[in-house]
C-alpha cells in the first residue's frame, strides 16, 4: 500500500477509536446556552481551557469562528469581519490602524502586497475566476487582533530573522480569507451577504492575461461567496483550516465522474456553473483572456465544480459530523437575528482540516500528507484551479523554508513569507503548482 494510504488508514483508525458515541449518533452540535451568552466566541481558544479531541470539535470550532466574525458589530451594524485589520493596515506601519473599527472594503492588489494573496488572482495558480456574468471574482484578507499583532512583530525580513524556528502563532490567532463576486445591475441577491466595495479595474496585459489599470471604482455592490476561517486552537499550532461557501456556488463532482469526463457535472444551474456543462470544460485555467475595458466583461467564463464533497472527508462519521453541524447552525442563525444577519444561514461548511496535536515542526514540507479531516479540502471560489487528491491547505501553507531562509513554524503565514525576497515566495508557489 502507498505510504500516504497507510498514513490515512492509520489516522482513520485513530479517529474511529476516539470518536465519541454522541457523534456516532448524529448529534454534532453546539452546547446549550452558548448562543445565549454575550457575544458568539469561538471554541477551544482559551489557553487554560480544553482542547479539541474529536472530529466534531473541529467542525464546531469552524462554525463558531464563522459566526463570531459574521455577528453584527453594534457600532457599524456590519459583520465584525469588516471591522478587522487588513494587509494594508499591516503594511502601512500605522499602529493606530490596528484598532477595530469601520473600514471600506477595498478589493485591489497593492504593489507591496504579496502576489500569493493578490485580490483578483487566486493563490497558487494565479488564475482569475470569472463568474457567469463575465466579471472577475475578488478577494480580501482580514485578521483578528491576535493574528495581526503577532504578524506585525515579525513582519519584514529584519523582523522575520528574530523569530525562533519553533515559535508558533499564539492560541486564538485567526485570519479570514474571503471571496466576493460583483452583483450585476438589477440583481438583488437575498441568499448571500452583500455590501459595497471599492475595486480595482482591470485591463489586458497584452499577453493573454489581465492586470490592474490603475483606476478604482467605488460603491460597487459585491456578494460574499467564500470564506476560509484559519485559526490556532489549543494544542494545534498548525492552525485549523475551515472552508465555507454560499450554498449555491457550485455542484460537487459526482463520484462516478472524473475531472476529465465529457459528461455534465449537473443539470442544475449554480452561481459559478452553467447547467449541463461537462466536467472537462469546468475548472479550466484559460491560456488567454480578453476584457472589455469599459464594461469589465471578461472572456472566457469559468464553469466551476467542487471536486471533493466535504473536502474528501472520510470515513462516513466525518461526513455525518459536517452535515449535522451545518444543519444545526443553519437552523439556529435565523433565531438569533439580534446578533447575526439571518442571511448567513445560507452558507455551509465544506470541511475542516488539521493535524495531530502538537506535531508542528519547522522545515516540514509534507504537512499535506499529515492532514486529518477534509484531506482534499478546497474552496470552489478560492482554489478553483488547484483542486486534486491529496491537495489541501497544508500543500501550500507549511513550515518549509526558501532559498536563504530556514524552515520556521511561522512560515505557515503567507502574509509573513510573502514580503521576504522573491525567491522564497516563488519556491512556495511552485511547490503548490507542482502537486
Amino acid at each position: 500500500m502507498h505510504s500516504r494510504s497507510l498514513a490515512v488508514a492509520a489516522l482513520a483508525a485513530l479517529v474511529l477509536a476516539t470518536h465519541p458515541a454522541s457523534a456516532q449518533q448524529n448529534t454534532c452540535t453546539f452546547p446549550f446556552g452558548w448562543w445565549e451568552s454575550k457575544g458568539l466566541q469561538p471554541f477551544f481558544i482559551n489557553p487554560n481551557g480544553g482542547s479539541p479531541t474529536t472530529d466534531c470539535d473541529f467542525q464546531l470550532w469552524s462554525w463558531s469562528a464563522f459566526v463570531n466574525v459574521m455577528q453584527t458589530d453594534p457600532a457599524t451594524k456590519t459583520p465584525r469581519l469588516l471591522t478587522l485589520p487588513t494587509f494594508d493596515d499591516l503594511a502601512s506601519g500605522d499602529l493606530q490602524r490596528a484598532a477595530l473599527g469601520p473600514r471600506t472594503l477595498i478589493l485591489k492588489p497593492r504593489d507591496q502586497k504579496p502576489k500569493s494573496i493578490s485580490e483578483f488572482q487566486q493563490a497558487g495558480s494565479r488564475g482569475v475566476l470569472v463568474d457567469q456574468n463575465g466579471r472577475a471574482v475578488y478577494y480580501s484578507t482580514h485578521m483578528d487582533l491576535t493574528y495581526f499583532n503577532f504578524t506585525k512583530e515579525f513582519f519584514g525580513p529584519a523582523n522575520y530573522q528574530k523569530a525562533a524556528p519553533t515559535l508558533p502563532y499564539p492560541i486564538g490567532a485567526t485570519v479570514y480569507k474571503t471571496s466576493w463576486r460583483i452583483v450585476a445591475d438589477g440583481e438583488n441577491p437575498t441568499d448571500a451577504y452583500t455590501t459595497t466595495a471599492t475595486i480595482s479595474l482591470l485591463e489586458s496585459d497584452g499577453q493573454g492575461g489581465l492586470k490592474t489599470n490603475g483606476q478604482m471604482q467605488s460603491g460597487v455592490r459585491v456578494a460574499l461567496v467564500g470564506v476560509h476561517v484559519v485559526g490556532v486552537l489549543k494544542d494545534h499550532p498548525e492552525f485549523a483550516w475551515g472552508s465555507f461557501e454560499q450554498i449555491n456556488n457550485a455542484p460537487d463532482l459526482p463520484p462516478n465522474l472524473t475531472p476529465k469526463s465529457g459528461d455534465p457535472v449537473s443539470q442544475q444551474q449554480f452561481t459559478f456553473y452553467k447547467a449541463g456543462t461537462p466536467a472537462n470544460q469546468s475548472n479550466v485555467l484559460p491560456t488567454e483572456m480578453t476584457i472589455n475595458a469599459q464594461t469589465q466583461q471578461i472572456s472566457p467564463i469559468t464553469n466551476v465544480f467542487r471536486q471533493f464533497a466535504f473536502g474528501g472527508a472520510t470515513p462516513a462519521l466525518r461526513v455525518t459530523d459536517i452535515n449535522q453541524i451545518n444543519a444545526n447552525f443553519q437552523a439556529k442563525i435565523p433565531a438569533e437575528s439580534a446578533q447575526i444577519d439571518s442571511v448567513f444561514a445560507k452558507y455551509k461548511l465544506i470541511g475542516t482540516t488539521w493535524m495531530l496535536p502538537n506535531t508542528l515542526k519547522p522545515g516540514d514540507g509534507n504537512m499535506d500528507s499529515e492532514a486529518i479531516g477534509s484531506v482534499d479540502l478546497a474552496n470552489s471560489t478560492l482554489e478553483t484551479f488547484v483542486q486534486g487528491q491529496g491537495t489541501n491547505c497544508f500543500s501550500c501553507h507549511n513550515t518549509s523554508g526558501g532559498s536563504g531562509y530556514p524552515g520556521k513554524d511561522i512560515n505557515i503565514s503567507h502574509i509573513i513569507i510573502g514580503v521576504l525576497p522573491d525567491n522564497v515566495l516563488k519556491n512556495r508557489l511552485q511547490m503548490n503548482l507542482d502537486r
